[in-house]
């Protein structure tokens, strides 16, 4: 069980609707094999468990509450959604997400994590992601 990690990071403003997965954007840093940019998704792989550190900056298009949940292969991760509040419409919120995820056995393959946006549409300024794997 060999320790992986990879930070990916998306600073250009990308339009994201109602439960749309966000763009993670490119590879900052990688180290290992477990961990790799997949699309919109961070790919893990091996045995073991994962931690997950995300914020996403954004610009609600409406005032009110937005969310921004992280996904495993397309269901929501039990308690790893982050929730703020905007005062106005394009008023600038931060989200940030801590999650422990565990990989069963190699026969599992591997696994998608993304993120996605609940609550309303936004206009995502800056996502970054990191994953290491313990």
């Amino acid at each position: 069980m060999g320790r992986s990690l990879i930070q990916v990071v998306d600073p250009s403003a990308q339009t994201v609707a109602q439960d749309g997965i966000i763009n993670l954007g490119s590879v900052l840093r990688r180290y290992g094999c477990n961990c790799r940019l997949s699309g919109n998704a961070v790919e893990i792989s091996g045995e073991g468990y994962y931690e997950v550190n995300a914020s996403v900056a954004l610009a609600p298009t409406a005032e009110g509450e937005i969310s921004v949940t992280l996904y495993k292969d397309g269901a929501a991760v039990p308690g790893a959604v982050a929730y703020a509040t905007a005062a106005a419409a394009g008023d600038s919120v931060t989200v940030p997400i801590t999650a422990t995820i565990r990989q069963g056995c190699l026969c599992e393959g591997a696994s998608q994590l993304t993120l996605v946006l609940g609550e309303g549409a936004a206009t995502v300024r800056n996502v970054s992601v990191r994953v290491v794997k313990g």
